[in-house]
C-alpha cells in the first residue's frame, strides 16, 4: 500500500512539473525564468523521483516538445543509474540537439567505455556522426556512418544523413547513390523528397519530377511534392501546368493552407486579384484567421478597391493582432472611404523608424495638406527625405504642396536631380511640366512631357497638355490636334480635353468647328471659369457678341484668376484696344 502510495505521489509530481512547464511556455505574459529558488525546488522533486517514473517524464516531455526538461529528467536518470545505455544515449542526442555539445561528448565517450548490443551501438555511431555535422566537421562524420553501415546497411537514419553531408558537398552522384540504397531498402516520402532536392541542384527538373510524382503516391497528402512541382513548372515558364497542379490538389485536400496560399500568390503574380481574393478568403476561414493570411486578404481587397471589406478585414486584425502593417491599411482604407478623420490617429500610432513609418508620415502630410496645414504637412516630409532622400512619394507629395504655393522655382530646383533618372514617376514630370507652364517655359515644358510620353506611351493627361500648350503658343496646331484626339480615345468625352481640342481649332481660325466642341466640353463641366472664358473668345468669333459677354460675366462670376483681362474682354471685345 505504500510502495503504491508513494508511486502515484510520484506521478503526480511528474505531471505538476510538466503542467506547470507548458503553463510557463503557453503564457507568454509570465516571467521568462523561474525564480532561482523555485529551479531549485523542482530539481530537488525530480531527484526523489525512481528511475522508471524519470524515464516516463523524459517521454511524456519529449511529447509536449519540452526538450530540456527531459534532459533533465535523463540527466537525473543516468546519474542514479550509470549502466542505463538506452536513456545515455537518448539524453547524448538530447544535448546535442539543445547545441550542448561538451557534455554529449563527455556522455559519448562514457558510452564508448561500455559493452554496447548492436541496435545501441548503431544508435551511439549516428549521434557521433550528428555530433561530427554539428561541429562542422562532416569529413570526420562520414567514416562513422560507414562504420553504422557495416553493422546495419540499411539503416535509413544514416542513409538520409551520408545523403546530405554529400550534397552539402556538392558530391551529388555519391549523394544521389546513397539515396538509392536507402530507398531499395525501404522506399519512403522522405528520401524520394531528399532524391528530387538533389536531382534540382543538378538542374534535372525531369528526373526531380520522377521522384515527386512517387513520393505523391507514396504520400498523396503530403503538401511538399505538389509545392514543389509547381515550382518546377514556374521555372519553366509554364503556368498554367503549375496553376493545375496547384488546384488538383486543393480539390481533392481543400484544407491544404500552404497550396492554397502558393495558389494565391500565383495568381496575385498574373494580377488576377479577384481570383485571388476568393483563395484567401476560403483560407482565412481555413485557418482559423490566420493574421498572415487575413492581412494578405486585406491587402487584396485594398488592391481591388473593395475599401469597405479592406476596412473590415483589417479592423479585425487591428483588434486581436494589432501591428504598423494592419493599421496602415486600416488608415489607407478609411481615407479611400474618404473618412481622413478615422485614419489620422491610426497613423499617428505607427512608429515613425518602424517599417511603415515613412509611408505613414506621408499619408499625414496628404492629410495636412488637405486641411491646408502645409508646414506641417512639409516638415514631415522633410523628415522622411532626410532619410530616405529618393522616396518618391516624399517628392511627389513636397511638388504638390509647391505648386499649391505656386513656388515653381523651388518645385523645379528640388526635383532636379530625380528629373535626370532613368525611373522617373510619371507624375513627378508631369508636375515639373506644371511648373515649366507657370514660368513660361515652354521648351522644358515640351521636354518634361516628351520625356513623360516616352516613359508612359498612354498618358492622356501628358497628350492633353503638351497639346493644349502648343494651341496655347498658337504652334504646331496639327499636332496639337493629334494628341488631343488620341488623349480623347483614351478618356472619351473628357471635358477638359474637349475644351484643348476646341482651342486648337479657334487658334486655327475653325469658329464654328470650335463651338461646337466647346459646347460639348461644358456639358460635361460646368464650373471652370476658364472654359467660360474660352466660350466667350469661340462665341465672340462666331459672330454673337451678347452671348460672348455673358459667358465673360459667367467667368468672372466664378472667380476667374484673370479678372482683369475678362472685364476689359467685356468692355472692348476681342478686337478693342
Amino acid at each position: 500500500m505504500i510502495s503504491c502510495l508513494r508511486k502515484a505521489a510520484t506521478l503526480l509530481l511528474c505531471s505538476a512539473l510538466l503542467g506547470a512547464c507548458s503553463i510557463q511556455k503557453s503564457d507568454r505574459g509570465s516571467e521568462a525564468h523561474e525564480s532561482e529558488a523555485a529551479q531549485k525546488r523542482q530539481q530537488q522533486q525530480i531527484e526523489q523521483m525512481d528511475p522508471p517514473f524519470l524515464y516516463l517524464a523524459a517521454q511524456n516531455a519529449l511529447k509536449d516538445g519540452n526538450r530540456p526538461l527531459a534532459a533533465r529528467f535523463l540527466t537525473a536518470l543516468v546519474e542514479k543509474e550509470p549502466e542505463a545505455i538506452e536513456p545515455q544515449i537518448q539524453l547524448t542526442s538530447l544535448l546535442l540537439q539543445l547545441g550542448k555539445t561538451e557534455e554529449a561528448e563527455r556522455h559519448i565517450a562514457l558510452l564508448l567505455k561500455k559493452e554496447l548490443k548492436k541496435e545501441d551501438l548503431e544508435q551511439l555511431l549516428l549521434t557521433q556522426a550528428r555530433m561530427k555535422v554539428a561541429k562542422n566537421k562532416q569529413d570526420e562524420a562520414l567514416p562513422l556512418l560507414d562504420q553504422l553501415f557495416k553493422e546495419n546497411p540499411a539503416n535509413l537514419s544514416g542513409r538520409d544523413l551520408q545523403a546530405r553531408i554529400l550534397s552539402g558537398q556538392s558530391r551529388y552522384a555519391e549523394a544521389l547513390a546513397a539515396i538509392d540504397v536507402a530507398i531499395r531498402s525501404e522506399e519512403l516520402p522522405e528520401f524520394r523528397l531528399l532524391q528530387a532536392q538533389l536531382f534540382l541542384k543538378q538542374e534535372d527538373s525531369k528526373a526531380a519530377r520522377v521522384s515527386l510524382q512517387r513520393m505523391r503516391l507514396l504520400a498523396p497528402e503530403n503538401d511538399t511534392a505538389v509545392l514543389l512541382l509547381s515550382n518546377i513548372s514556374l521555372q519553366d515558364n509554364d503556368t498554367d501546368r503549375a496553376e493545375k497542379e496547384l488546384r488538383d490538389f486543393l480539390n481533392a485536400y481543400p484544407d491544404a493552407i500552404r497550396v492554397g496560399h502558393a495558389l494565391g500568390k500565383l495568381l496575385i503574380q498574373e494580377n488576377r486579384i479577384a481570383e485571388a481574393i476568393l483563395i484567401y478568403r476560403d483560407l482565412a476561414n481555413q485557418s482559423g484567421q490566420n493574421p498572415e493570411i487575413l492581412k494578405t486578404l486585406g491587402i487584396l481587397y485594398f488592391r481591388y478597391k473593395d475599401f469597405e471589406k479592406s476596412e473590415a478585414t483589417f479592423k479585425k486584425l487591428n483588434q486581436n493582432s494589432p501591428d504598423d502593417q494592419s493599421r496602415f491599411y486600416l488608415a489607407a482604407s478609411l481615407e479611400a472611404l474618404e473618412r481622413p478623420d478615422e485614419a489620422q490617429p491610426l497613423y499617428e500610432q505607427i512608429d515613425p523608424k518602424g517599417a511603415m513609418g515613412d509611408a505613414a508620415q506621408i499619408r499625414l502630410a496628404g492629410i495636412d495638406f488637405a486641411n491646408d496645414d502645409l508646414k506641417s504637412a512639409l516638415t514631415r516630409l522633410q523628415t522622411v527625405l532626410k532619410s530616405k532622400p529618393s522616396d518618391t512619394e516624399a517628392h511627389l507629395m513636397r511638388s504638390a504642396i509647391r505648386l499649391a504655393q505656386k513656388q515653381y522655382s523651388l518645385l523645379l530646383e528640388e526635383t532636379s536631380e530625380l528629373s535626370t533618372m532613368n525611373k522617373v514617376h510619371p507624375q513627378l514630370l508631369f508636375n515639373r511640366a506644371v511648373a515649366f507652364d507657370h514660368l513660361k517655359q515652354y521648351d522644358q515644358l515640351e521636354l518634361m512631357l516628351s520625356q513623360l510620353l516616352t516613359h508612359a506611351p498612354k498618358h492622356s493627361e501628358a497628350m492633353n497638355f503638351l497639346g493644349y500648350s502648343y494651341a496655347i503658343q498658337g504652334i504646331e496646331l496639327h499636332k496639337a490636334e493629334k494628341l488631343i484626339l488620341k488623349a480623347l480615345e483614351l478618356k472619351p468625352d473628357d471635358g477638359y480635353y474637349l475644351d484643348s481640342l476646341a482651342w486648337v481649332y479657334f487658334k486655327r481660325g475653325e469658329f464654328k468647328k470650335a463651338l461646337t466642341t466647346q459646347n460639348r466640353a461644358l456639358k460635361q463641366i460646368s464650373d471652370d471659369p476658364i472654359m467660360f472664358e474660352h466660350l466667350g473668345d469661340i462665341l465672340w468669333k462666331n459672330g454673337d457678341q451678347p452671348a460672348a459677354r455673358e459667358a465673360w460675366e459667367k467667368s468672372l462670376q466664378m472667380n476667374s484668376d484673370d479678372s482683369d483681362a475678362i472685364k476689359h474682354k467685356i468692355k472692348h471685345g476681342l478686337d478693342g484696344d
